[in-house]
């Protein structure tokens, strides 16, 4: 698998260096203020359920923020409105990077945190990552999720994750509408729930463990100590988009915070009117954002 390639690298830059070596932090190329900055726009349109208009205008502002990226091939899928992108590689096999960008169909829910934090995060390491393309290591599949929330009170198992179950569908097809084939997908990195001012991510149960510890080992490299905070811990399974790609046999982790304003899962925040900008941190973004355009672009 690619995802082993790159963390045999990494290792490989690691060995013969003890915690002393490790005294300078990492140069930056994350830019959180930015990311923060699609953050807050996505907000502005207010409360963003699949199949609402405000929806609609968010996935053109997002397809125009990738474009812009110097992503390539950046597409709308139908019926349920995926944006999805890629950023070349020099390597064989892709790995999909994803958020969801709907919200909970509740009035008054904004969303700051559930999804328009993993969104921002994935838009930033667009650009960061498209400005390097072609990368050196298997090519980025941009992948920003429609209709992951459940409508109204249906169970989630039966009624969530429909964009990513769209967009698995596709690829199990031999891929098309911006999807690579399922045997040409390496892994899948699932953001979510990532703009938490106390922001903690344990591994979530069902993700695999190889990848997940490949970013708390960036996160070490990033800190230039031994910490590899907020990438610590373990946590009990959760339903959402990467399931469809474990059901499919791809590798995937969900790089997600559900304890969302308290230590307690989900959290009081959590599918409330409480989910605004005053709840989510640039700095948080910047903790997931670094790590990530290191194990990415095989840093």
């Amino acid at each position: 698998m690619v995802f082993a390639i790159l963390f045999i690298a990494v290792a490989v830059a690691f060995s013969g260096c003890g915690s002393d070596d490790r005294e300078d932090p990492a140069p930056e190329r994350f830019d959180a203020e930015r990311a923060f900055e699609d953050l807050k726009a996505q907000v502005e349109l207010g409360p963003r359920p699949s199949g609402s208009t405000a929806n609609e205008e968010q996935v053109r502002l997002l397809a125009d923020r990738l474009e812009d990226a110097g992503a390539e091939d950046v597409l709308i899928q139908v019926p349920w409105r995926n944006v999805v992108a890629t950023i070349p590689g020099t390597a064989d096999g892709t790995i999909v990077v994803a958020a969801h960008h709907d919200t909970k169909d509740i009035p008054g829910l904004l969303g700051a945190n559930d999804g328009a934090s993993g969104v921002a995060v994935v838009l930033e390491l667009a650009r960061v990552l498209a400005a390097d393309a072609p990368l050196d290591g298997p090519s980025i599949s941009i992948a920003l999720f429609d209709a992951e929330e459940a409508r109204g009170d249906r169970d989630f198992e039966e009624d969530g994750t429909r964009g990513s179950e769209q967009y698995v569908s596709l690829a199990e097809g031999g891929g098309g509408e911006g999807v690579p084939p399922l045997d040409e997908i390496e892994s899948m990195v699932l953001f979510d729930l990532v703009g938490d001012c106390d922001l903690e991510i344990p591994r979530e149960a069902s993700s695999d463990e190889g990848l997940y510890e490949q970013f708390a080992e960036a996160a070490r490299e990033v800190s230039g100590s031994d910490s590899s905070a907020p990438f610590e811990g373990e946590a009990d399974a959760i339903g959402d988009d990467h399931i469809a790609f474990l059901a499919a046999g791809i590798r995937a982790v969900d790089l997600i915070d559900f304890t969302y304003g308290s230590d307690e899962r989900p959290g009081p925040y959590w599918h409330t009117t409480e989910d605004t900008l005053d709840k989510v941190c640039p700095e948080s973004l910047d903790e997931v954002g670094e790590p990530a355009v290191r194990v990415l672009d095989g840093a």
